[in-house]
């Protein structure tokens, strides 16, 4: 994908907005592929927050920030090629890594969520970690044929939890991928 492709997703993943809404953030993975997740009411997002603590993406209550806030979503990517028929190799080994750190851990298994294309993203809730940051978490994993992408709320303060989860849900609707091979792009880009 070249800068020209870029361009042509960005103008073809970002929905018509209001005067008063914020756009949804956009990832670039140059020439590779696109993606775009929902943006929650009352919330923001940095690129430069995630990438300070190794992750890609990072959402939070507007006014908070990825070491302020008590609840956020981090985004990331788990497999960088050929990842079609990899999600569940994927989700075991994330599980077992975290097991790994914190044996108590407790992991349920959620009803997928869909994502605005119709796909869906396989969710668990963790609880027991060891680490006092991550009171509860739920791991969602979005498999594409390039990538999956791995959507993580997590809190310190569970009291929120539906909240919470309601924001993850919709940060998950708002997904889309996009590649050079993606129909209905504004601009081709080959």
């Amino acid at each position: 994908m070249n800068v020209s492709c870029s361009l042509a997703l960005v103008l073809a993943a970002i929905p018509t907005l209001g005067s008063d809404s914020k756009a949804p953030p956009l990832v670039l993975e140059p020439n590779k592929y696109s993606f775009t997740l929902g943006l929650p009411k009352n919330w923001d997002f940095s690129f430069d927050q995630a990438r300070k603590h190794g992750a890609t993406l990072v959402f939070f209550p507007e006014g908070g920030g990825f070491d302020q806030s008590t609840t956020i979503v981090y985004v990331t990517d788990l497999c960088r090629a050929n990842c079609a028929g990899t999600l569940t190799k994927v989700i075991d080994a994330t599980l077992t890594n975290a097991k790994h750190n914190s044996p108590k851990l407790n992991v349920a298994i959620l009803d997928p969520l869909k994502t605005a294309e119709g796909g869906e993203a396989q969710v668990r809730v963790l609880t027991g970690e060891s680490d006092p940051r991550q009171a509860k978490e739920a791991p969602a994993f979005i498999e594409h044929n390039e990538t999956v992408i791995l959507v993580v709320l997590t809190t310190k303060d569970a009291t929120n939890w539906d909240t919470d989860y309601k924001a993850l849900r919709e940060i998950i609707s708002g997904h889309k991928f996009f590649t050079c091979n993606s129909p209905g792009l504004a601009k081709p880009c080959r």
